[in-house]
C-alpha cells in the first residue's frame, strides 16, 4: 500500500513525539498512570530489578530505561547500567518524580476532576501505544524486511549504470574548442577544472558519480548511455548550456546492501502497517462528527476580541 505524505503527517501527528522518538517502548505518560499500582509496595514486576526505594514504592530498571528513551537519551534496543553517568541522572529524575506525584497524593491532587481527566488522556494514549507495539511486533519483523527487501531488489536487477564526467560551457564555440583540445591529448579532469561551469562538479574534474539512466535530465543521460566506454562525446546542448562529456565507467546496477536500508525500510513497513490498521479501524466503528463546521462560539470556545 502506497504511504502519502498527507498520510504520513497524520500518523506523525498523532503519535508524536513519543511514537516517532520511541514506540517501541512507551512513554513517560505511562508512569504517571502506572504510580497508582506502583505506589503499592507489594505490587512487584517479574524480571525487573527495584532499583530504589522511595517512601514504601519501587523505582525499577526498566524505569530509567524507558524515561530515557523517552527523552531521546538512548535508542530502542540500548540497555543502561548503574555505571552509566546517564543512568544516575535518569534516576535521580524519576526519584524526584516520584517524591512530587507521593506528594500530589498525600493533598489528594490526584481526586480532583482535572488530574482525573489528564489521567484518562494518558491512559488512552498508552492504550493506543499498546496496540500499535503489538502490532509492530507482529508484523514489521527481520523477516518482513527481509522479505520486502528482496522484493524491491529483484525489481532492480538488469538495470545499468554508468559514470561519466561532464564539462559545461556556455557556447557551442567553447565546447568544440574543448572538444578539440580532448582530441589532441588534453586531460579531461584538468580541463573541467579550468573551464565547467558546473559548480557542484566542477572541482570534482566533472565526475558525475555512478547513476541510472532515469537519475539525470534527458539529453544528459541519454549521451552518456550512448557513449561508448572511455571516449569522449561530440558537444551537445542543453537547457543549461553546451556539454561535452567523457564516459569513465558502466556497471550493472548493484544491489544496495541490506543493511544500508534496513532503517528505510522498517518506516516503510511501519507506517504502513499503522495507515492499514487505522482504515481497518475507522471502516469497521461508527464515528459521528457532532461539531463540523461550527464556530467557536457555538462550541462555547471563547475567543480574544
Amino acid at each position: 500500500m502506497r504511504i502519502t505524505k498527507g498520510t504520513r503527517l497524520t500518523i506523525m501527528a498523532l503519535f508524536s513525539p513519543v511514537f516517532l522518538g520511541a514506540i517501541l517502548i512507551g512513554c513517560q505518560d505511562k508512569n504517571t498512570v502506572e504510580n497508582e499500582v506502583a505506589f503499592t509496595p507489594n505490587v512487584g514486576r517479574l524480571g525487573d530489578a527495584i532499583i530504589a526505594d522511595v517512601d514504601g514504592t519501587h523505582i525499577y530498571v526498566s524505569d530509567i530505561e524507558h524515561a530515557a528513551l523517552a527523552k531521546g537519551l538512548i535508542q530502542p534496543g540500548t540497555s543502561l547500567g548503574p555505571t552509566d553517568p546517564l543512568f544516575q541522572t535518569t534516576l535521580d529524575a524519576l526519584i524526584d518524580q516520584r517524591l512530587l506525584a507521593l506528594e500530589a497524593m498525600r493533598r489528594s491532587l490526584d481526586q480532583n476532576d482535572e488530574t482525573r481527566k489528564r489521567l484518562l488522556v494518558a491512559r488512552e494514549r498508552i492504550l493506543s501505544n499498546v496496540v500499535i507495539e503489538t502490532l509492530l511486533a507482529e508484523k514489521v519483523t527481520d523477516e518482513a524486511i527481509r522479505r520486502l527487501y528482496d522484493e524491491q531488489t529483484a525489481m532492480q536487477t538488469g538495470g545499468e549504470q554508468v559514470w561519466a564526467r561532464d564539462i559545461l560551457v556556455a557556447s557551442e564555440d567553447k565546447a568544440k574548442e574543448i572538444a578539440l583540445l580532448l582530441e589532441n591529448g588534453g586531460n579531461f579532469t584538468t580541463l573541467a577544472k579550468e573551464f565547467s561551469l558546473d559548480q557542484s562538479t566542477r572541482d570534482l574534474g566533472g565526475s558525475l558519480g555512478w547513476f541510472s539512466r532515469n537519475a539525470l535530465r534527458g539529453d544528459l543521460a541519454k549521451t552518456a548511455f550512448e557513449t561508448p566506454r572511455g571516449t569522449v562525446s561530440v558537444p551537445f546542448k542543453d537547457a543549461f548550456g553546451w556539454h561535452v562529456l567523457k564516459v569513465e565507467g558502466r556497471r550493472p546496477t548493484p544491489r544496495p546492501k541490506f543493511e544500508d536500508i534496513k532503517a528505510e525500510i522498517t518506516n516503510y513497513l511501519t507506517y504502513d502497517e499503522i495507515e492499514n490498521l487505522l482504515k481497518s479501524l475507522r471502516s469497521n466503528s461508527e464515528i459521528s462528527l457532532k461539531l463540523v463546521g461550527k464556530t467557536p462560539e457555538e462550541i462555547g470556545v471563547k475567543t480574544e476580541d
